[in-house]
């Protein structure tokens, strides 16, 4: 762990605020309880079946979060481009352990802090309720829309919209792990990708 700079809290506070509105001082004891962490590429954040999961910022760099299928082979849930939230702590936990992997694709830095202190704020700031059930129905509704595009969308259709929402990203990730996320094989995401290099054929 790293000292936690002001820096680090007012970056922190800026990510909480893209979710809801959200003043420093109604906010001051999550920001005061975070504890900040560099990433190397290829560190973990977390393993699956890690006790007591903890919330976390995304202040730079880029994880990668996943789960092993009945095979035992990756598959990727998501992608964390700093500055951004991980999903809260309780849609990725059962029972106080981590259901899922998440590791560092890039040099990141990331500031975390225990649930209990933020339930603690919850309670006692009206806005930090708000601000919470905002976050948290944000993750339903990707968790939903990533669902529905998986069973109604075509290849071409999901990959489309993974670059509308996550510009740049084929550059920066193994498409292998692009591919898994988008609930196809390596091969069907490189033809994919072809078919849209290709040029428009003549009328």
């Amino acid at each position: 762990m790293l000292s936690t700079t002001p820096a680090d809290r007012a970056q922190a506070l800026q990510i909480a605020q893209m979710f809801a509105p959200l003043a420093a001082a109604d906010f001051a004891p999550v920001l005061q309880g975070l504890r900040c962490e560099d990433l190397a590429p290829g560190q973990a954040l977390f393993h699956m079946g890690q006790a007591r999961p903890q919330e976390c910022f995304v202040l730079h760099g880029l994880l990668r979060s996943s789960v092993a299928d009945a095979q035992g082979r990756e598959v990727t849930l998501g992608f964390h481009a700093g500055p951004c939230a991980l999903p809260p702590a309780i849609t990725r936990s059962m029972q106080d352990r981590s259901r899922v992997d998440c590791v560092a694709l890039e040099a990141s830095r990331v500031a975390l802090f225990d649930p209990e202190t933020l339930v603690q704020a919850m309670v006692a700031h009206a806005p930090v309720r708000a601000w919470g059930d905002a976050v948290l129905r944000h993750e339903l509704l990707r968790m939903a829309q990533r669902e529905w595009a998986l069973a109604a969308w075509t290849g071409a259709q999901r990959l489309q919209q993974l670059r509308a929402d996550c510009p740049g990203l084929e550059g920066r990730v193994p498409h292998r792990m692009i591919a898994s996320y988008l609930g196809m094989t390596p091969v069907n995401f490189s033809r994919l990708r072809n078919a849209a290099k290709a040029p428009a054929p003549r009328a």
